[in-house]
């Protein structure tokens, strides 16, 4: 028993420890972090055809999809930091990313995120009002409270230009995951209209509406060093960017009642 003692001690304070993970929910950051140099790929991919009525088309899986890929990095001799390369087809955007963990305790974690996105393609004179090819920063700063397998999150975020407004927005985004078992998680994200966008119009088929607030329902599945994700959501974007600020492509979240799906699939070496 005394030989056994200190090999049970160092289990149980492994077991304590939060595990290596690419900080992505659905769609927002997380406060989790890669560790001990461990390297993640992420495929992301939302599908454009609305779902809902079309089962004639495989509820959506039948048409055009934004695809992208992303490579998270972390580094053995800098504990708790974490850097993000990441591309979509999207807007044909780049993001590169850093990703702090600044506390991580038994009941809440904390990180801060800065984003630095691209968008390749540039104005388009057909879309009068909507500004492509932004260029810009956003700092996101997830916070994740825990209570056993509930884990609520908030992340405010700051977005410094807009598809229809050249200035700087400040939301606060929040998420709920439970995790029944270790394999298993149901976690949805909620993304609200920015208070500087309350008067913003979009267009879309002629007809004109306010912008909707964003969210986003999946299912994740976990084997060790895969993550599976697959979801239903109103928002086609994936950038922090493109989600928070509300007006993605100058007509926001799909409007209500419709719903696209999407997946993640995320490797860790």
């Amino acid at each position: 028993m005394k030989r056994l003692l200190p090999v049970l001690v160092q289990a149980c304070g492994l077991c304590a420890q939060d595990p290596s993970d690419v900080p992505l929910g659905l769609n927002l950051p997380t406060a989790q972090v890669l560790e001990m140099g461990d390297i993640g790929v992420r495929f992301t991919h939302r599908f454009t055809e609305r779902a809902r009525s079309n089962g004639y088309d495989a509820y959506g899986l039948d048409g055009y999809a934004f695809a992208a890929v992303g490579l998270d990095f972390s580094f053995k001799a800098l504990k708790g930091w974490n850097l993000q390369l990441y591309r979509t087809a999207d807007q044909r955007t780049f993001t590169a990313a850093i990703h702090k963990q600044v506390y991580a305790g038994d009941i809440w974690r904390a990180a801060v995120r800065v984003e630095r996105y691209d968008e390749v393609v540039r104005d388009n004179r057909t879309t009068a009002g909507v500004r492509e090819g932004k260029v810009g920063s956003t700092v996101l700063v997830p916070v994740e409270a825990m209570a056993g397998p509930v884990t609520f999150s908030l992340v405010p975020a700051y977005v410094n230009r807009s598809a229809t407004r050249a200035e700087a927005i400040f939301t606060v985004a929040a998420a709920l995951r439970w995790d029944p078992s270790e394999k298993h998680r149901v976690h949805g994200e909620y993304y609200p209209r920015p208070g500087k966008l309350s008067d913003v119009r979009v267009a879309f088929n002629s007809t004109t509406r306010e912008l909707e607030p964003g969210w986003a329902l999946g299912y994740t599945y976990r084997t060790r060093g895969h993550r599976f994700s697959v979801m239903a959501t109103n928002v086609l974007g994936t950038t922090a960017h493109q989600v928070l600020a509300g007006d993605y492509n100058g007509i926001g979240p799909v409007r209500g009642g419709d719903w696209v799906l999407g997946f993640n699939v995320v490797r860790i070496f």
